[in-house]
């Protein structure tokens, strides 16, 4: 039987970002599926009361800072801890990869739009909540016309946003990136290799 993982995810989050190579690479190797699933994370941090990253105490945000630096160089991913645009809604972009999912059908081409949207936030300096900024990353890539058209327009791609979130709060989702392996909750990138252990277990 196939195995999965439920990825819960935004591009705007630097540990997404951090995580997303590392995540490809084990999907690989143990022949896994992932499941990526853009979610509202906003709406989840209002319901739960958790407060947004320039909302956070001063020491909270320095720190922050610091850890997005140390994991770029651990893991040797250029990353700008302190994006020209951050905090935006990244909703718009969580549309275009599930519009990718639906139209493309071709996961390996969903992820490298999720990688070029992330690094957009966190390497270019770009606003990704901005409509012609997307547009201009999806006429990079050799996307299905539908993915490019249609994703803020789909009422499809706006239910499955909408469901995707419902699913995550759930399954106990609070934060991003979430990984959800065989009903277990592994939350943050540094928490990948207790991932890896579990499906080791599992194979």
């Amino acid at each position: 039987m196939k195995q999965f993982i439920d990825f819960y995810m935004v591009v705007i989050s630097p540990w997404c970002y951090l995580g997303l190579n590392r995540l490809i690479s084990m999907s690989k190797t143990y022949d896994i599926e992932i499941n990526i699933k853009p979610i509202d994370i906003f709406s989840i941090f209002k319901e739960y009361g958790t407060k947004g990253v320039k909302e956070r105490p001063l020491p909270v945000q320095k720190n922050r800072i610091n850890e997005i630096k140390r994991w770029g160089n651990y893991l040797n991913i250029k990353i700008n801890e302190k994006p020209k645009f951050h905090p935006v809604d990244p909703n718009i972009s969580s549309k275009v990869i599930i519009a990718s999912l639906l139209f493309d059908n071709d996961l390996e081409k969903t992820f490298v739009l999720t990688k070029n949207l992330c690094e957009a936030v966190w390497v270019k300096d770009l606003n990704v909540s901005d409509e012609s900024t997307i547009n201009k990353i999806c006429e990079q890539l050799d996307l299905h016309e539908n993915t490019k058209t249609l994703y803020n327009k789909n009422e499809e791609v706006f239910e499955i946003l909408k469901n995707n979130t419902i699913d995550a709060k759930n399954n106990n989702v609070f934060g991003v990136p979430t990984f959800l392996y065989r009903n277990n909750l592994f939350f943050g990138q540094d928490r990948i290799f207790m991932l890896e252990q579990s499906i080791k277990a599992n194979s």
